[in-house]
């Protein structure tokens, strides 16, 4: 890994390492080097991350978060990486942070999450080391982390036991009470600026993220909107799985499921598709699967499969009865021509092929 992509990669607002599975993206979707034209400001602003878990929305916070806390960040530590201090020398490196945070306050609870320590240390944007100058790092619509100020951030442990804010989007700045008051991208500013930053970013249609929803607001009013939340159906199946992993079985979901035509489409005269007595009769258990719940048509299909897998490598006969029911139940259903529906891939058909 160069020191660039190091430095891309590690400008993501607390992200605990083997946590977060992290693709660093640019607006066009490449990877890039840090932009250090954040105007006069003296943190350099990365680019930004592709998570490995959502965490912008009260519909991310309740579906992949287990605590909401109020924290304050009471120190900061470096922390060398080998592969960096190898490269020492080079044009850039990049020196990693954690801090340390003290819960104020909880907030909010999934039902059945475990307990959030009083005292937490997260992995947080470091510093950019150039031409012997260090300059801070940050993350774009995220906060930095600083020492001696507060805020509002959703926890979820992983499987690693570490605790970690959900994500950039799961943590909002929180001074002097108000949601959006304090450091945000490295800097101080007041609620307003915050809501109207977020504003500027909403997009017609979609949730609108916990950042606006709450600006200016006490953290109160986060577990108001929490409790109104309903997490995604698939997350909440799997509530015992990491949020990482979690997450996996939610993107998995969109994929086309099978449906008893797509599986029955092989069997289809016109694909010439050879079939053993075993493999025909897999895929007949897993039509009487798709087909609901056990009645007629379902138990031609699973008698006639089981007829398959007695009989083969044998000359028994099979159930034929079940068979012309299950080539009936197909082709009505699918409007498939199957044929007989016999196996056409046997040990007679390979010895004179």
């Amino acid at each position: 890994m160069t020191t660039r992509t190091k430095i891309t990669v590690a400008v993501l607002g607390a992200a605990v390492a083997g946590a977060l599975a992290l693709v660093p993206l640019t607006d066009d979707g490449s990877g890039g080097e840090a932009d250090s034209s954040a105007d006069s400001s003296d943190v350099v602003l990365g680019t930004a991350e592709k998570e490995a878990v959502p965490s912008f929305t009260a519909t991310d916070w309740v579906s992949y978060g287990d605590q909401v806390a109020v924290v304050r960040v009471t120190a900061e530590h470096e922390r060398r990486d080998p592969d960096t201090d190898e490269e020492a020398g080079t044009e850039e490196d990049y020196l990693s942070r954690t801090v340390d945070l003290q819960v104020e306050e909880l907030v909010w609870a999934r039902s059945d999450a475990p307990a959030l320590p009083p005292t937490v240390s997260v992995t947080a944007d470091g510093w950019q080391l150039k031409d012997g100058a260090k300059k801070e790092l940050g993350s774009p619509d995220s906060s930095r982390l600083e020492v001696g100020h507060d805020y509002v951030i959703t926890f979820a442990r992983f499987s690693d036991g570490a605790w970690s804010p959900l994500g950039s989007g799961g943590v909002l700045p929180y001074d002097h009470g108000r949601i959006g008051e304090g450091e945000f991208q490295g800097e101080t500013g007041t609620a307003d600026a915050y809501r109207s930053t977020w504003e500027e970013r909403l997009v017609p249609g979609d949730e609108q993220p916990m950042a606006f929803r709450a600006a200016g607001k006490p953290a109160g009013s986060v577990q108001g909107i929490l409790r109104s939340a309903t997490p995604e159906a698939t997350a909440a199946r799997y509530f015992d799985l990491d949020p990482a992993a979690r997450y996996q079985k939610v993107a998995g979901a969109g994929e086309p499921a099978d449906t008893f035509c797509s599986v029955a489409a092989p069997l289809a005269v016109s694909e010439d598709s050879r079939h053993t007595p075993d493999e025909l009769a897999s895929v007949l258990t897993d039509l009487a699967d798709l087909a609901g719940p056990a009645g007629k048509d379902a138990s031609a299909l699973r008698r006639y499969a089981t007829s398959l897998e007695a009989g083969a490598g044998t000359s028994a006969p099979v159930d034929d009865t079940a068979r012309k029911a299950s080539v009936a139940r197909i082709e009505q259903e699918c409007g498939t021509e199957v044929g007989e529906l016999r196996p056409t891939d046997t040990e007679e058909d390979a010895g004179t092929g």
